[in-house]
């Protein structure tokens, strides 16, 4: 006996209508038509099912914090001082609740993994992470969360100090390592550190990149071959890229060329870089998207993510992947239905390749961590910003009709 079968549901990458037999958290069969008896059936009727959504770039430990911590010129420069007075007085405790309001405002979502860049440097020291990873072990059973241990740019006088710290943050279960390159006095020193970190403990890493609408990639390429030189190919990651917007085309011809080499990860932000690129300019010719087409075009991983949910950095946000879908389709200018369907890719698929998911997918043998989509195909999904009748996690309806849904804790 099965545990679910879900009938007549509309494949993603398919484009056929079949039923999926699943039993102990795995999709076990998939026909035309299961007869097999089962405990639980969902009648899908023809609606769109995918596999979860995967946010591949978060900041857990700052989201929903837009009452607390101001931010009157919209920059990223006044969000960044302004977090470092108010992290002074946060504890654990707040980490954790906040950081588990916002997982559970995505699980309900159709989010079921998520990976969250988290503060730890001299001031903050563990209580970030430890926040993190209780808010993520609580809840396991519903969204898989990937710490990111992510140090502010660090002087040579506290970098002892900051590379033990990390190195704690991984030894108490954060998965890779993290940082802002752009930011710091020397931006390849600190990229080298990093990797020499991540190589001791080989674990992955996800750089924030040229997030800036200065015309200068000098961080991103020299990423792209350090990469190559530390053969860590398909392991790193570089979110926001906005920089590469603002050079003229033969230079992002050449960056980009090292970066699908590299096998970087883009990762692209349009709702939080629209809201901070470009304040500086009187005609916002440039607001911080990069280069999403010619990206995809050169065969580059290209993901998008949610970033900041309701803080400094961005007052908006629900933590709904389906909504920053439109939100990248229409800013990059992917409207027809093949493009949208790399929309979801990038939301889906392409993330969770990123974050090394094993099981992931519609395969047999792969985990039942599904949503299925009140639609016919993608571009409807997107387009429509349908709602989602059955969310699933190792093959536990979990959430139902997510416009008005309460988790099943």
């Amino acid at each position: 006996m099965l545990d679910l079968v879900i009938k007549q549901g509309k494949l993603y990458k398919e484009n056929k209508v079949l039923d999926l037999g699943i039993k102990d958290g795995k999709i076990i069969e998939k026909q035309p038509k299961i007869s097999v008896l089962s405990k639980q059936v969902i009648d899908a009727s023809g609606k769109f099912i995918i596999p979860g959504f995967v946010d591949i770039h978060t900041h857990l430990e700052k989201a929903l914090l837009s009452h607390a911590v101001k931010n009157e010129s919209g920059t990223l420069g006044e969000a960044i001082e302004n977090f470092k007075e108010y992290f002074k007085t946060v504890k654990e405790e707040d980490f954790y609740q906040r950081a588990k309001k916002v997982l559970e405002m995505a699980a309900v979502n159709g989010t079921t993994a998520v990976r969250s860049h988290i503060t730890v440097d001299t001031q903050v020291k563990m209580e970030a992470v430890n926040g993190l990873l209780k808010a993520g072990k609580d809840m396991a059973e519903y969204i898989d969360l990937q710490v990111v241990a992510f140090p502010t740019p660090f002087p040579l006088a506290v970098e002892k100090e900051t590379l033990a710290l990390l190195q704690e943050a991984l030894d108490r279960g954060a998965y890779l390592l993290g940082g802002c390159p752009t930011l710091a006095p020397d931006y390849k020193a600190f990229i080298d550190k990093l990797f020499e970190l991540a190589k001791v403990n080989d674990c992955l890493l996800d750089f924030h990149v040229d997030e800036s609408d200065e015309p200068n990639i000098d961080a991103l390429e020299y990423l792209a071959e350090k990469t190559m030189k530390e053969g860590y190919e398909g392991r790193v990651t570089a979110g926001h890229c906005c920089s590469l917007s603002a050079v003229d085309d033969a230079t992002a011809e050449r960056v980009i060329a090292k970066v699908r080499d590299a096998g970087l990860t883009i990762v692209t932000l349009p709702s939080c870089n629209l809201y901070l690129m470009g304040r500086g300019s009187k005609t916002p010719h440039c607001r911080g998207i990069t280069r999403v087409r010619e990206l995809l075009d050169s065969g580059v991983n290209v993901c998008y993510s949610s970033d900041n949910v309701r803080d400094p950095f961005r007052p908006f946000g629900n933590a709904d992947m389906l909504e920053e879908a439109l939100l990248t389709a229409q800013v990059s200018q992917l409207g027809e239905p093949f493009q949208l369907e790399t929309v979801m890719s990038m939301g889906t698929y392409n993330p969770a390749k990123a974050l090394k998911l094993k099981g992931y997918g519609l395969d047999i043998g792969d985990n039942a961590d599904l949503v299925v989509l009140d639609a016919s195909s993608a571009s409807e999904a997107i387009i429509s910003q349908c709602s989602r009748p059955y969310i699933l996690k190792n093959g536990r309806v979990i959430a139902k009709n997510v416009k008005e849904a309460i988790l099943n804790i």
